[in-house]
């Protein structure tokens, strides 16, 4: 059985693949829209949503974008590992992404490098 626990202001959450908060990643999970918090190829957390699943299920991502021109369809499985207390906060684990999901957010890696070079297009 895996271990899922809470995790609060005193206890921090220890993980492989650092996060990152730009570009500011936007996805559809199941049917509803959220921005996230903060993201890598290993998870990203977002604001706590009516009706949220619990600890441990598993929810469907069905889009990732970070503009109007950065947009791609995808089928990836998240599981809720932990609700962040005093935030309202849900992070998730990618527990299986596909080729497109996987190719998009090391485009948003490499985006958000230039961002921080100051080399943005826009």
């Amino acid at each position: 059985m895996s271990r899922f626990f809470t995790v609060g202001k005193y206890r921090a959450h220890s993980r492989k693949d650092q996060r990152f908060q730009i570009p500011r990643l936007s996805l559809v999970l199941d049917t509803h829209r959220f921005e996230t918090y903060d993201w890598s190829l290993g998870g990203f957390r977002i604001d706590d949503f009516p009706g949220r699943p619990p600890v441990g299920d598993t929810v469907t991502i069905s889009e990732l974008s970070y503009s109007p021109d950065a947009k791609v369809a995808v089928n990836c499985k998240a599981t809720v590992t932990r609700i962040v207390l005093g935030k309202n906060q849900v992070a998730f684990a990618f527990n299986k992404m596909d080729e497109a999901a996987f190719k998009f957010l090391e485009n948003a890696s490499m985006h958000r490098l230039a961002l921080l070079a100051g080399h943005d297009s826009d």
